[in-house]
């Protein structure tokens, strides 16, 4: 039995990831953004989830959810998929094998260049799915979803938000500008101004903590 309170953190973690990777879609010029007492400095001024993007993608389970728009827009984009044709099952937790998938489907849009020859070696990939082995390594090999000590990545364990910020800061530091469906203006991130009265709860997070 799954409480309701974990249940509502597990759709929130979802959301936040098709969030963030939906930006990746986004095309036209992107100021870069900041942030100060909480008001954002800029906002994208395009965005690809528009238009046949935003239309259902037949998954019943998210219609009429703050969630809809977002899942639609990423599943037209074949970064997501739902667990059957008309079921996305949108309180489910993330896994690592999961997130390696996003990414590595988002990379293409996002002009994130994947490595064409993999020399990384991950001891228990055979536990990942298979559709999803490739894009471990990739997602290891670049650094942005780095395997643990002696090797292993634990595709079945969740992905916690502090650990999907962390990979997505990685793969948007990937980004090429001027390729892709950035449309050549991607967010700079070193300009990024953060803006630290947001979160009360983030001090002493460390990169560490998640690749032990």
């Amino acid at each position: 039995m799954v409480s309701g309170g974990v249940r509502r953190r597990s759709w929130l973690a979802v959301v936040a990831v098709l969030s963030v990777v939906g930006s990746l879609l986004a095309v036209g010029f992107v100021p870069p953004a900041g942030g100060t007492a909480g008001e954002a400095d800029n906002e994208a001024l395009f965005s690809a989830c528009v238009g046949p993007a935003l239309e259902s993608q037949g998954l019943v389970d998210v219609e009429g959810s703050f969630a809809e728009d977002a899942v639609n827009c990423l599943a037209h984009y074949e970064v997501t998929t739902g667990r059957t044709e008309t079921m996305y099952d949108p309180g489910a937790p993330v896994q690592r094998w999961q997130m390696a998938l996003f990414l590595s489907r988002a990379a293409v849009p996002a002009a994130v260049s994947l490595p064409a020859e993999l020399t990384v070696e991950i001891t228990d990939l055979d536990s990942a799915p298979e559709v999803s082995r490739e894009a471990i390594r990739q997602m290891a090999q670049l650094e942005i979803m780095p395997a643990f000590r002696g090797g292993a990545f634990s595709p079945m364990t969740d992905v916690s938000r502090a650990d999907m910020a962390f990979m997505l800061d990685a793969f948007l530091g990937l980004a090429t500008p001027g390729t892709g469906a950035f449309g050549g203006a991607v967010m700079a991130l070193k300009d990024v101004s953060p803006d630290d009265e947001v979160f009360g709860d983030i001090e002493g997070v460390s990169r560490t903590q998640y690749s032990a």
